[in-house]
């Protein structure tokens, strides 16, 4: 008996396991019903061994604007920070404001030209939802401050520290498209990925695409060669590795550090979405009548 515990081959066993039940699926007898059971399948594995700080759902994201987001397959919220919406305790009518989603993402049978394309505009629907952020007067001038997932205290911010949701990759919603197999060659996958990731922004597109039987995809430079989980600038190609025994446990370990790392507003933000124009104090109108109680 091994009085050892090895993390690894625990996440090997898990990684495996994953790609039996995902075969395993596939015997459901739609294809609705084959995308749900998997879709299940890596919710409960991702719930099982993120940080208890968040948890796992599905449904739609918005923000305090007015916003939905299309219905997304996973979203990983802050656990007991994030209110949740949901209209009679179905995953299809539940909602999330986007303050509190720290990453989404799509689970496809197979990934192919079809797939893509759905994966880009779900992801993208989420992600150009606006987080409110206001400036405010601090030790370094008036400027919008920030806090980690998880944290209810926000920080002060040095000027270069400051949120923006626009420029920052850290203060962006995660986004992953997790996929069973290829719907296409490795090399026609790349091709029509970078020629759709050309139709929209930078800050809208998925940071990682996961084959569980195959490898990982990410963005290129193609003059520098280099490759990245989000498009920095001069990034216009896509990259995809050869087959991989590990490919959720990199997905899991982008997951966990960007759990840790990303940040996102106060969470006095969803007052906005509890109270609406609401004031957030009550006033008299002099509608009232007074109660005393005896001496």
């Amino acid at each position: 008996m091994d009085n050892s515990f090895n993390p690894k081959e625990y996440l090997d066993h898990v990684a495996r396991e994953l790609i039996a039940n995902f075969a395993h699926a596939g015997r459901a007898t739609t294809p609705s019903l084959v995308g749900g059971a998997r879709e299940t399948e890596v919710r409960r594995k991702l719930s099982a061994l993120l940080p208890p700080m968040v948890s796992v759902g599905s449904g739609c994201v918005i923000d305090s604007y007015g916003n939905t987001s299309k219905q997304i397959d996973i979203i990983i919220y802050e656990k007991q920070i994030c209110p949740v919406f949901s209209l009679n305790d179905t995953p299809e009518t539940t909602y999330f404001p986007c303050e509190g989603v720290v990453a989404i993402g799509e689970v496809k049978s197979l990934l192919d030209t079809k797939e893509l394309e759905d994966s880009y505009e779900k992801i993208a629907s989420v992600k150009k939802l606006k987080r409110h952020a206001e400036a405010t007067d601090g030790l370094n001038g008036k400027l919008v401050a920030f806090r980690h997932y998880g944290n209810l205290t926000t920080f002060d911010p040095a000027p270069e520290e400051e949120f923006n949701q626009a420029t920052k990759h850290s203060d962006q919603i995660y986004g992953f498209v997790f996929a069973g197999e290829l719907g296409l060659k490795p090399e026609t996958l790349c091709s029509r990925a970078a020629s759709i990731f050309s139709s929209f922004t930078p800050q809208t597109v998925p940071n990682l695409f996961v084959i569980l039987n195959h490898g990982v995809m990410l963005y290129m430079d193609l003059d520098a060669r280099s490759f990245a989980t989000y498009p920095v600038k001069g990034m216009k190609g896509m990259y995809i590795t050869g087959k991989r025994p590990d490919n959720f446990q990199t997905l899991l370990r982008y997951l966990y550090s960007f759990v840790r790392q990303g940040r996102t507003t106060s969470p006095n933000v969803f007052q906005r979405y509890l109270l609406g124009n609401s004031p957030n104090t009550m006033e008299l109108d002099g509608n009232f009548s007074l109660f005393a109680k005896d001496a």
